[in-house]
Formats: structure tokens, C-alpha cells, sequence
């Protein structure tokens, strides 16, 4: 496919975490179609029936903070296959499942099992990306998402005319291919660093960050506003209410509103790509402020003229706006986080989860009030915040110049440097890299520095970078 086609930038296993998430994109859309309609024929009623929907998405909110503390104690790559595992256990066993009670529950496990993949899958993507990559590298992992959401429901619609039960036994499938496809490129990528003389500890769990510190950052307060604000109108708002939307005001058909719906998916599987080199040459912020403007300007248009060109306009407006936004808020945690993992992960997750939950609910209930005009503009302030945010300036600490150079020795570990920021006040660890793309687990300390610390040593030796981090260029974050 062309557009995970390998970028010489961002290493393997991206790729590999990538097509697991269409795997994921394609399970989910295979499923959730059907789902209502399975429950149904338990003999409950339709608000029973949506339940099921809903404890999927309860449950993946719920259990993303649980993610982020096993992250603590276990490899990423361990609670990323153990997920994928869940998911896919509970799926298999929800297509034969006898009663709705015990369905209801098999979607709650499966939602604990996707909260699991993603968390980790984040926290490796963080730690696999760069400053100088991070938005090429966060464009990829995302691509997954989008292809396998556009393919779902074409191969759902299909699958289910066999039996209702199938595209249960589907999405089993799908994520155990994503299970092989993680597993062997990890191991072939172990195998490269291996002859490269990099050997990997995957006992040794990356530095934590606080919540609480991660906060304190304006970069990070804008990336999850503009999260939250992608969740409620690009994903909640736009699948549930335009289809009602194109149904009550502009009078078309459900293939009308399909075709819509179509319009926005694909601008996004276009953008995607150049997105993420945007946000590596452009910069973090004005993408995110960009992206964030484009989500507000459609609101705006849409709640004035409501009308099925304008709609059509609005839909180019979010898909375009919501990729950006996407893309440039992982790649601004990427840079926070340095290489950290900790619950600030999970609660960039969770805001676009909560975001696609309440979005709907608050718009529905303005619309059986008043119009959906209204309910439109009752999204605005959502929208706004997170352009508000993306628009105050931030600073980052600038990345190693051209004429550093990495080179790994068998020497012991020596202490870390520190580089002072004084935007905020506060130090920030010249954090590393992984020489090679293979492993975001090997930690490469720095040196040398006038305070010494203890470093956590990785691997039969320590290994050590002997590398000029820059100190001095504190710049406005274009990053």
C-alpha cells in the first residue's frame, strides 16, 4: 500500500505498529455495524442493545490508566500482544456468545484489551520518535487507524450478509494477524540490532512522568484540548450526527449521508502523509493551530448554512483539520514525554475517547431541544479552546545540532546532562535516542556533566553516547 510505504525516517517497527492499527481500524468497523442489531436478538430492547456499543468505550476509558501502570512493571511489547490477545479472545467468543449478559461482558474485556494495545502502542511510538521525525513518525502509526476504518464497514456490510455472528469471528482474525505481524517484526528488527553490536534489555522500563509535570507544559495542555476537541466533533459529532443531519434537514437517503460521511475519510487517508512532514518542517504548533482552526471554521459554516454543499465543504474542513491536529498533538507529547512514559499517555488517550462519548450526547440533546444549527454552534466552544491553546507559545529544548555525533562505546555509563529551560523555570533531560530503529527499549545515557547521577545500565555492558547535546537554543516551538 502506498502509504505505509517505508520512509527511510521512521524506523520498522512503526510500520509494523501501523498495520496492526489497520487491523484494529478494519476488526472494529467489521463489528460495530452489527452490533445493535446481534444484541437484539437476545430478545432486549434497543436501549439494552446499545449498551453494548457503550461498555466497549466505558471500559477502554476505564482501563487506559490501568495500561499506563502495568507499563510500569512490564515491557511494551508484552501489554501491546497481551491486548491485541484479549481483544481478539473476546471477540472469538462473542460470536458464539449464549446470552446478552455474557456478551455484554465479552465487549467490556475487549475494550480492556484494545486500551492495552493503544497505551503501549503510544508509549512506543513516543519513544521511537525524534524531534526531527516525530511528525512523520506519528502520521504513519495514525494512517493505520484511517485505512482500517475506511475498510471496515465495505468488508462489515459484506461479512454480515453471511451470518450476523461472522464479523465477530472476522475481527478475531484480524487481530491475530496483527499479533504475527508485531511479533516477527520485532523479532527481525532485534536481529538487525543484534549485528549492529546493540543489544536489548527489555527489563529496563523507561523514566516516569508525571501527570502533574506534564500539565505543567503548555505544548501538552494544547494537545490534549485539541484531542478532546478532534474526539467530540471529528469522530463523535460526525458519525452519529450528520447521518440524522442529512437525514432531518437536507431530506437525503442514507446513501447520501454514507457518501458524505466517505468524503471526510478519504481527504483524511490523503492528508495524512503530508501532515506529518508539515509538522516535522512547519512545526508542532502552527499545524496544531491550523488543524484546530480548520475543525472551528467548518463548525461556524456548517451552523450558518446548513446546507449539503456546505456540508460537503465542512467534511473536507474536519478531515483536513482533524488530521493535522491528529498528527501535530502526537507529535507535541512525543516531545514532552523525551522518551518518559507514565499516565500522561493515557490521559491524551482518554480525552479523544471521552471526547467522542460526550460530543454526541450534548449535541443530541441540543438538537431535540432546539435545531441543529444550535447544536452546532454548541460545539464551538470545544473547538475554540483548543485553537486558544494551540495559539499560545511554548518553548521546547532544541535537539542535538547537525555536527553532533553518536557513537557507541563499551565504556561505563556516564552521568546525564541537564538543559535548563527558562520559559518555565525548570530542568529537562537532554534525553536520547536509540541509535538504531529497533529498539526504543536500549537507553543511552549522555555525558559528561559536573553533577553526577546514577544511569541505569542496558545490557551485558553499559552502553553510552558520547554526544554535544545542545544546551543553548531554547526556541519557539515550531516543534
Amino acid at each position: 500500500m502506498r502509504l505505509l510505504r517505508r520512509d527511510s525516517v521512521v524506523p520498522g517497527p512503526v510500520y509494523a505498529l501501523a498495520f496492526v492499527n489497520v487491523c484494529i481500524g478494519l476488526g472494529y468497523g467489521v463489528v460495530a455495524p452489527v452490533i445493535p442489531v446481534f444484541a437484539r436478538d437476545f430478545g432486549v430492547s434497543d436501549l439494552a442493545a446499545s449498551s453494548v456499543v457503550s461498555i466497549y468505550a466505558f471500559t477502554r476509558v476505564l482501563s487506559s490508566f490501568g495500561a499506563s501502570r502495568l507499563l510500569m512493571r512490564f515491557d511494551e511489547r508484552t501489554i501491546l500482544t497481551s491486548g491485541l490477545l484479549l481483544a481478539a479472545t473476546s471477540s472469538l467468543a462473542a460470536a458464539f456468545a449464549p446470552t446478552f449478559l455474557s456478551l455484554l461482558l465479552l465487549r467490556a474485556a475487549g475494550g480492556v484489551g484494545t486500551a492495552m494495545f493503544t497505551v503501549a502502542g503510544q508509549q512506543l511510538l513516543f519513544r521511537y520518535s525524534t524531534p526531527e521525525t516525530g511528525g512523520r513518525t506519528a502520521s504513519v502509526f495514525q494512517s493505520g487507524f484511517l485505512i482500517g476504518g475506511v475498510l471496515g464497514p465495505v468488508i462489515g456490510g459484506a461479512v454480515a450478509l453471511v451470518s450476523l455472528r461472522a464479523p465477530f469471528l472476522t475481527h478475531a482474525l484480524t487481530l491475530i494477524v496483527g499479533v504475527a505481524v508485531v511479533w516477527f517484526a520485532f523479532r527481525s528488527s532485534d536481529r538487525k540490532d543484534a549485528a549492529n553490536g546493540v543489544v536489548h534489555d527489555t527489563t529496563t522500563r523507561p523514566e516516569m512522568m508525571t501527570l502533574r509535570s506534564a500539565l505543567g507544559h503548555r505544548g501538552f495542555r494544547a494537545s490534549i484540548a485539541s484531542n478532546f476537541a478532534n474526539g467530540w466533533v471529528g469522530n463523535g459529532v460526525r458519525f452519529t450526527l450528520i447521518p440524522l443531519f442529512v437525514a432531518t434537514v437536507i431530506g437525503g437517503s442514507p446513501f447520501v449521508s454514507g457518501l458524505v460521511l466517505v468524503v471526510g475519510a478519504v481527504v483524511q487517508i490523503v492528508v495524512v502523509k503530508p501532515a506529518g512532514k508539515l509538522v516535522d518542517s512547519w512545526g508542532r504548533r502552527p499545524m496544531l493551530a491550523f488543524g484546530s482552526g480548520l475543525i472551528l471554521l467548518g463548525l461556524v459554516v456548517l451552523a450558518l448554512v446548513p446546507t449539503l454543499p456546505i456540508l460537503v465543504l465542512t467534511m473536507v474542513l474536519w478531515g483536513v483539520g482533524g488530521t493535522c491536529a491528529m498528527v501535530a498533538s502526537a507529535a507535541t507529547v512525543g516531545d514532552v514525554l523525551a522518551g518518559r512514559g507514565g499516565s500522561p499517555i493515557a490521559v491524551y488517550q482518554v480525552t479523544f475517547d471521552v471526547g467522542t462519548m460526550l460530543g454526541p450526547l450534548v449535541a443530541g440533546a441540543v438538537v431535540a431541544q432546539a435545531s441543529y444549527s444550535l447544536a452546532f454552534t454548541a460545539c464551538i466552544p470545544v473547538a475554540a479552546l483548543a485553537v486558544l491553546l494551540a495559539l499560545r507559545p511554548w518553548r521546547t529544548v532544541a535537539v542535538s545540532t547537525p555536527e553532533s555525533k553518536v557513537v557507541v562505546t563499551e565504556e561505563s555509563a556516564v552521568p546525564t546532562p541537564t538543559i535548563h529551560d527558562h520559559h518555565f523555570g525548570k530542568e529537562d533531560r537532554c534525553h536520547n535516542r536509540s541509535l538504531s530503529v529497533g529498539s526504543p527499549t536500549t537507553s543511552y545515557p549522555t555525558g559528561p556533566d559536573p553533577s553526577p547521577e546514577p544511569v541505569e545500565q542496558t545490557g551485558p555492558t553499559a552502553l553510552s553516547l558520547s554526544t554535544s547535546c545542545a544546551r543553548s537554543s531554547e526556541r519557539e516551538s515550531t516543534s
